[in-house]
């Protein structure tokens, strides 16, 4: 997950946090902060009826968004950008009020205003979000939820919140969430709600949490830097470099060689410390880990039926395999959706590979899959993705 900020009085914790973990609330490498960015789409977000109509194969910019954007997110119908000034613009499906702009519509291909109360700043938004719903966090460290909450995932009571409401946390530095589960992560501790079915809360158990539920294991003298999520999965980075995961397993996605569910974390066993970690997966016949090392190197894990594992096979692995990254390149950050994954190198040139029966690679060709990485032909400083729905962002300077 990438901390994104404007120029709120920020607490000192979370502006180390959003520092410490993306360039643009600290500017760029050459000190300067870009003044010109554009968000992209393409893929395909929902699963059925008219919205597959509006399926992209190509990058293609958004409509209505104003400001300089600074962090950018989806989920699987819907996407989000974070401007400067703390503002968050969001488009695609709507029918659960997922775009928080006080309505109910089918889909919104322009950008709309999500619509929080009078002074609230947002400084971070999570990546990836909740299905049909969405998760922010303010300036005073306060996370707030809106769209569907079938259950209990954003920890609120009632089904559907067309408006960003405040979650019953305090000092929120970190929040992720997918299918029907969230992990927030609220003074020192990382807590879960929503559904346990594949023991994605992490707490021991597969029952449904509407409250707050503390995640159970993991070490106590270690700070969690970054969160993950996908379909019933749940992971979290430490500040060693250390990664554990838990939840749905049946693809190997896990990494710990079984392809046994968890209710409670696990420890991958990693050749050395992680830089960066993002699970993919969109339901039950798919699911896969992609892991940016500090080293540079990148490894994957998990189901590989569309070559999202980037091993230029179709072999599936319950531990971690290389990525056959091209000769004289750098990733720089990496991110999974449904069965495809995508990377950004040092040079900032995208690159994806995988499934592409939805456009989702982003390539505009007919093929569909690749299963080692392919350059895309545009640069950006994020990639979001989840399911099939995919985002980009480029920033000038």
């Amino acid at each position: 997950m990438r901390l994104a900020t404007g120029r709120p009085i920020l607490s000192s914790a979370v502006a180390l946090l959003v520092c410490a973990l993306t360039l643009a609330a600290c500017g760029s490498p050459s000190g300067r902060a870009p003044t010109t960015t554009t968000v992209y789409r393409w893929g395909v977000v929902g699963n059925k009826g008219k919205i597959a109509q509006l399926e992209l194969s190509t990058p293609t910019k958004i409509r209505g968004i104003s400001g300089r954007i600074v962090h950018i997110a989806t989920s699987n119908s819907d996407g989000y950008a974070l401007s400067a000034t703390g503002a968050v613009y969001a488009w695609g499906v709507n029918s659960f009020g997922e775009l928080g702009d006080g309505r109910l519509t089918p889909y919104e291909t322009r950008a709309v205003k999500v619509r929080f109360p009078t002074g609230v700043r947002i400084v971070s938004l999570a990546n990836p979000m909740p299905f049909d719903a969405a998760l922010a966090i303010d300036s005073d460290g306060r996370a707030w939820g809106w769209g569907l909450n079938a259950a209990g995932d954003l920890c609120l009571s009632g089904l559907v919140h067309v408006r960003p409401q405040k979650l019953p946390l305090r000092r929120v530095s970190l929040a992720t969430g997918a299918r029907t589960h969230v992990l927030v992560y609220s003074e020192n501790t990382l807590y879960a709600c929503g559904s346990g079915d594949a023991g994605e809360l992490g707490n021991g158990s597969t029952a449904a949490a509407s409250v707050p539920t503390p995640v159970l294991g993991l070490p106590k003298h270690q700070k969690i830097t970054a969160l993950t999520s996908s379909w019933e999965g749940s992971g979290a980075l430490l500040a060693d470099g250390s990664y554990y995961n838990w939840g749905y397993n049946a693809a190997g996605q896990l990494g710990d060689g079984t392809t046994t569910d968890r209710a409670t974390p696990v420890k991958v066993e990693l050749r050395s410390p992680l830089a960066q970690v993002f699970q993919g997966g969109s339901g039950p016949l798919n699911g896969q880990t992609i892991a940016l090392f500090k080293d540079g190197s990148v490894w994957t894990w998990g189901d590989n039926d569309r070559g999202q594992l980037g091993t230029g096979s179709e072999t599936s692995s319950d531990v971690p395999v290389r990525v056959h990254v091209p000769k004289g390149v750098t990733f720089a950050d990496v991110a999974s959706g449904g069965y495809a994954s995508y990377a950004i190198d040092t040079t900032g040139r995208l690159w994806a590979w995988g499934d592409n029966r939805n456009g989702q690679l982003g390539t505009g060709s007919r093929r569909s899959y690749q299963t080692a990485p392919v350059a895309i032909g545009i640069r950006l400083s994020q990639v979001s993705a989840t399911a099939q729905n995919v985002a980009g962002l480029s920033s000038g300077p």
